[in-house]
């Protein structure tokens, strides 16, 4: 029967087509033999993608299925002499050979039952034909159950994801509570550990709540997997075994529903950002007058002043960091010199291994430093090139496809274009420097969430990027230009900075 062959794909292993021995479920929910996945991704190396819908297993996780290697070994044993009773497709009442099936009482009976008062009134249909019937309605709840578990798949990745989320906030967190106590150690001391204190019992309600939303994602899936095998166990038994108890199978599938855990409003507010922390805001008021002079110097605002004081401005390039160009990033078209602070636009394509980290489509490339927490400062000199544009970018963008080059989208950048000069806002903002730039500084504070470029010629300050929640990870961005008819064959060099 076609159901038969349908239910032996089922619990047969997609590599080596046969039943499954020992079989193994890897973390996107398809099953294999032990030995045939272990030889499939022998000799890779940290990726193991999966035979059937390729997802990548990077921790070569693979679980013990064993309700599914009993239901084979029950399939293997189902058609033998011993698994037939006498008489047991024979009415109890009358003693008949059960040739109907009542659909009204979801029963099998016999021709005697039939003509009784109990059932003459019934729908009833001849045994093979409702057999048939019922085994599509029952496959039909397979289909629905495996979407459902599919979805709570997702769900407990997604949920999964939240947990790194939180994790990666509230380690954020607890280093823009240090950054900011260690100016302030002995007028604070009480207070940091309050903060770190109420972060740390957030922190542990998030989790627990997320937890328990995985525990009942599993306990859902759990449900499922159970209804699946004893359906798929069910469609392999021959009529009147098939019917039997029909009737509460179908309204255990009628009764399951996946369902999706309600968001958690508590999580996704204390994802914001620590800048946005109204205790820390004001304490940071409070105590204004009695910060100390660097300290001050830090929380230079944007725009209170073009022309950063001597004072403030040797602060900020106390900041400084060594940005090198990573040549795994840069677009087969770039040429970086061998120290790694330059970059212009070669004439040609070089033959650059494809790797997935390199750009393919835009011709960029990306510093090596990756910032994800604390202040940084860097410099670039421009000379007289006529086009470029320079800046940090969130280190997950993508190098293959086409993407939207906007702050929305994960780019904060600076750019000279057509003659102006351009914070890349959306819609940009023009920039007008007392003079053309020949050298343009960087000045990163992660944790307040700000950028700020700087003419360092005159040293003053040309656009402020402020109030970002950044994400995770950032990395300098560089984009020399196209050749402009050979006027912008220059390069952008990143130079060291040095205190004056």
């Amino acid at each position: 029967m076609a159901a038969n062959k349908q239910l032996k794909e089922e619990v047969s292993c997609s590599i080596c087509l046969e039943y499954f021995t020992d079989p193994v479920a890897a973390d996107c929910g398809h099953a294999f033999c032990l030995s045939c996945i272990t030889r499939y991704w022998e000799g890779l190396g940290t990726d193991f993608p999966c035979p059937e819908c390729r997802q990548s297993n990077k921790n070569k996780i693979l679980r013990p299925v064993r309700q599914l290697g009993n239901i084979v070994e029950l399939l293997k044993h189902l058609h033998t002499p011993s698994a037939t009773v006498q008489g047991e497709n024979l009415c109890r009442e009358h003693e008949e050979k059960l040739k109907l099936f009542c659909e009204d009482d979801q029963e099998a009976i016999c021709l005697i039952c039939r003509e009784s008062k109990d059932h003459k009134t019934h729908s009833v249909l001849p045994m093979q034909e409702a057999a048939q019937e019922y085994n599509k309605i029952l496959h039909g709840h397979v289909e629905q159950l495996k979407k459902d578990l599919e979805s709570l798949q997702t769900w407990a990745v997604e949920e999964s994801r939240t947990v790194s989320k939180v994790e990666g906030n509230f380690k954020n967190q607890v280093g823009v509570i240090r950054t900011t106590f260690a100016f302030l150690k002995k007028f604070l001391d009480k207070e940091e550990q309050q903060l770190l204190s109420k972060l740390e019992k957030e922190h542990k309600e998030n989790m627990k709540n997320i937890q328990k939303k995985l525990s009942e994602l599993e306990k859902q899936q759990s449900t499922h997997r159970d209804l699946i095998t004893e359906i798929q166990g069910k469609c392999q038994q021959q009529d009147v075994e098939l019917l039997k108890d029909v009737r509460i199978i179908l309204n255990r599938c009628n009764n399951v529903k996946a369902q999706k855990p309600p968001e958690d409003v508590v999580v996704e507010q204390t994802l914001k950002s620590i800048g946005e922390h109204a205790s820390l805001q004001d304490k940071l008021l409070e105590l204004k007058e009695t910060f100390p002079a660097e300290l001050e110097s830090s929380y230079i605002t944007p725009g209170a002043s073009t022309f950063p004081t001597e004072r403030e401005w040797t602060y900020i390039r106390s900041w400084a960091t060594a940005v090198t160009l990573d040549p795994d990033t840069a677009h087969p078209w770039l040429i970086l010199s061998k120290d790694g602070r330059s970059v212009r636009l070669g004439d040609k394509a070089q033959d650059l291994p494809d790797t997935p980290q390199r750009f393919i489509i835009y011709p960029l490339a990306l510093g090596r430093e990756r910032l994800s927490s604390g202040r940084h400062y860097w410099e670039v000199e421009v000379g007289d090139k006529t086009r470029w544009t320079m800046g940090v970018c969130d280190e997950a963008v993508n190098r293959k496809g086409e993407i939207t080059l906007s702050p929305e989208h994960g780019f904060w950048r600076v750019c000279l274009s057509n003659g102006e000069y351009k914070a890349l806002t959306d819609p940009s903002t023009l920039l007008t420097p007392c003079a053309p730039l020949s050298a343009v500084g960087f000045f990163l504070d992660y944790e307040v969430g700000r950028l700020s470029f700087y003419n360092v010629d005159d040293r003053s300050l040309l656009f402020t990027f402020s109030g970002v929640s950044f994400p995770s990870t950032l990395r300098p961005y560089f984009y020399p230009g196209d050749n402009d008819e050979r006027r912008n064959a220059g390069e952008l060099r990143i130079r060291p900075v040095t205190q004056e």
